[in-house]
């Protein structure tokens, strides 16, 4: 009978640390879908286009989306971003990035490349951001067109 009673509160203890050790592994959520496109490599904004899909020439963006095509963005999984320099991969800016509005646009905290981003297209092989910009020194709609960094 005794041993029965030492058994007791050893199983009572075991099975506690069982339901515990389950809570901890469904409080973290999964990465979704977009969520692994966006944080695969860095993505490098190629062009700017007007919302029928015809380029912007380069000469009537802004010197802040021009500043932006010299860099890359880096979206990591802890939900920062960071602004790359294209040619030595050094962190020039950073900040905070999430999707949101059922992942249909990004939220971007960096200096000088923040706001609201409709998210278009997000594939392994393109993104487009819709967002108002100053083309010719006049806000409208336009769409930046990413791809991915692959080094």
């Amino acid at each position: 009978m005794k041993r029965l009673l030492l058994f007791v509160p050893v199983l009572f203890f075991s099975l506690l640390a069982i339901s515990c050790e389950n809570k901890d592994k469904n409080e973290t959520p999964e990465p979704t879908g977009k969520n692994k496109i966006l944080v695969n490599y860095p993505w490098r904004m190629s062009t700017v286009t007007d919302l029928s899909g015809k380029d912007i020439p380069k000469n009537q963006l802004s010197t802040d989306t021009k500043y932006i095509l010299e860099m890359d963005i880096q979206f990591q999984q802890n939900a920062t971003v960071k602004a790359l320099d294209q040619n030595s991969s050094q962190v020039l800016n950073g900040g905070t990035w999430y999707l949101i509005n059922d992942e249909k646009s990004l939220d971007i905290k960096i200096i000088g490349f923040s706001g609201e981003f409709g998210l278009e297209e997000l594939t392994n092989s393109r993104m487009k951001l819709k967002s108002k910009m100053p083309v010719n020194g006049v806000d409208q709609e336009a769409i930046m067109v990413f791809q991915p960094v692959i080094k």
